[in-house]
């Protein structure tokens, strides 16, 4: 007795079946149907005869001369219609010209302005066929363009663990915090600056929205010291530019601001360490679409260095 699998697989038309199905429609004759598809009269008749067996339908019915398709041909012939175009696509496939790829990529403000512009240029100088999108927006909106597929590759901290299941990390570069200020400041003649030696110093910081805040944070509060902080930023861009204004100094990841050798600034290690780690967020399961691949390689690769943080090749 068949299994139900193999009687399944006798039910289902087979390619050949459908392609002159598809073409009597077309053509409501079974010679033109044979010469379109490069086959014999009796070959197309047989194909009709088998599909109307496997389907347990009459597909058509003759008028004169012609062969009409019924209603039941009509509704086969819609369902068989996407495998036909696929197939059709797959013909012209390696005579088609090669289409343009896309690269989608998402970054914070500070990071695309100041270090992957130029990068970026060097890739698509390199790629001249992919096209580029840059989505500029906080580091939240950086993960969650990742998890829900609306991006190709994000640049952005890395949080540990990262903050979505849907989303991994390659990390790409290392920082650990400086106290940043401008060249004549008192703490600019020490080696390294601790929350004791700032005191009561004016302080630009970021918002409580990043989580090395909260790092920051404990430092100070670990020692029973209570930060003077007289301004908040969402950006490391702001609060450098509040610093050479001299409105107070910060304590701050270095990169990619430090890229620039801006003698405005001093930059002494700060103790107790906080260590950061800038990464390329992809999505979780799947391989990367090849540019965005190429894209992560050349960054890696070519990413300037600067004396303050680790380039991960």
């Amino acid at each position: 007795m068949p299994s139900e699998d193999s009687e399944s697989r006798s039910s289902r038309p087979s390619l050949r079946e459908l392609e002159v199905l598809h073409a009597l429609i077309a053509t409501g004759k079974t010679t033109a149907a044979g010469q379109r598809l490069g086959i014999s009269q009796p070959a197309v008749s047989r194909a009709v005869a088998a599909l109307e067996e496997r389907v347990g339908r009459v597909l058509f019915s003759r008028d004169g001369g012609r062969l009409v398709p019924t209603a039941d041909a009509l509704a086969l012939e819609a369902e068989a219609a996407p495998i036909l175009a696929g197939l059709a696509r797959l013909e012209n496939w390696p005579r088609a010209p090669r289409a343009q790829s896309l690269l989608r990529i998402s970054a914070a403000p500070t990071v695309a302005h100041h270090f992957l512009a130029p990068l970026l240029a060097r890739f698509v100088a390199a790629e001249p066929e992919t096209r580029v999108v840059v989505e500029i927006g906080r580091g939240g909106d950086v993960l969650a363009a990742v998890a829900a597929g609306s991006v190709d590759v994000g640049i952005g901290m890395l949080e540990t663990p990262v903050a979505h299941l849907g989303v991994r990390a390659e990390p790409f570069r290392r920082s650990k915090a400086k106290c940043i200020m401008w060249p004549d400041h008192r703490l600019a003649r020490l080696p390294v600056v601790r929350p004791i030696d700032i005191g009561s110093e004016p302080l630009i910081v970021v918002t409580r929205r990043f989580a090395a805040r909260a790092l920051f944070d404990r430092a100070f509060a670990d020692v029973g010291i209570e930060p003077n902080i007289v301004a908040e930023a969402t950006t490391s861009t702001f609060v450098m530019e509040m610093v050479r204004s001299r409105a107070g100094i910060s304590v701050l990841n270095p990169f990619p601001m430090s890229l620039t050798d801006d003698p405005s600034f001093v930059y002494r290690p700060f103790l107790p360490e906080i260590t950061y780690e800038m990464a390329f967020l992809l999505p979780a399961t799947g391989a990367a679409p090849s540019a965005a691949r190429r894209f992560v390689d050349l960054v890696r690769a070519e990413q300037p260095d600067d004396p303050f943080t680790v380039a991960l090749r």
